[in-house]
């Protein structure tokens, strides 16, 4: 395989990572002249980098403070859900599908000092790990999780395979159950919860352009505590 890669046809790991944190194409081709740290801090916490040559265009306040928090809280919420992918669920959830062959990779060999680019064999996956690692400079690869070793640098992704694995989301959908997801965050607190029931009128009624299935999806990601049973001591709705 020769090393010159379209880089229509193929992302590198941070791009792909984005995609499925946010699943909007632009965000990740505006990320195809950052540097390798400005793309690893991009993709794992969605920060942007301080200075840049051309201003890049942000992704919305709402996606960068959903994955921060959600970084925040991954470890006290092991359920995870399709609404709700952060970086690190993105990074087992794209491995598996490399290794169930999925979605198809390439990479470089690091031990044999070549930068040609190659399909990784699947046999080769067992005991390896996405990882981005810091130091004089950032690696992105597979390392051997037992030796902390880098295997393979610089994995890069079959676009159509990694768009088909993780559709795009409905732009729509996904902009009003945001603006749901801050207004509910206005008006519900542990202290003051609501009921699926009133806080869904609430939002029909006040939010823009708000409609039941964006209403739907940002139910089930407003934290638990701010939502109150039908009667006074009933159960949460979910």
């Amino acid at each position: 395989m020769t090393n010159v890669v379209d880089p229509k046809a193929y992302w590198d790991l941070p791009e792909t990572i984005w995609w499925i944190c946010t699943r909007d194409e632009q965000w990740v081709t505006d990320m195809q002249d950052m540097s390798e740290e400005d793309k690893a801090a991009l993709a794992l916490f969605g920060i942007r980098p301080m200075t840049v040559v051309q201003p890049l265009k942000p992704p919305p306040p709402e996606i960068i403070a959903a994955l921060q928090m959600m970084l925040a809280q991954e470890n006290e919420k092991p359920a995870r859900t399709a609404e709700a992918i952060v970086p690190g669920q993105a990074l087992d959830d794209l491995l598996n599908k490399v290794r169930s062959g999925r979605v198809r990779m390439t990479a470089i060999r690091f031990a044999e000092g070549s930068d040609a680019q190659i399909p990784v064999p699947l046999a080769e996956l067992n005991g390896l790990v996405f990882r981005f690692a810091t130091g004089d400079r950032v690696r992105v690869g597979l390392w051997s999780r037992s030796h902390g070793s880098l295997v393979w640098s610089s994995p890069q992704f079959l676009r159509a395979d990694v768009m088909r694995a993780w559709p795009a989301r409905n732009k729509k959908t996904a902009a009003t159950a945001h603006a749901i997801l801050r207004y509910l965050r206005q008006i519900m607190t542990p202290e003051t919860p609501l009921t699926k029931l009133e806080a869904q009128r609430r939002c029909m009624a006040e939010v823009p352009h708000a409609y039941p299935e964006a209403f739907k999806k940002a139910w089930a990601v407003l934290e638990p505590s701010c939502k109150r049973g039908r009667g006074k001591h009933g159960p949460r709705s979910h």
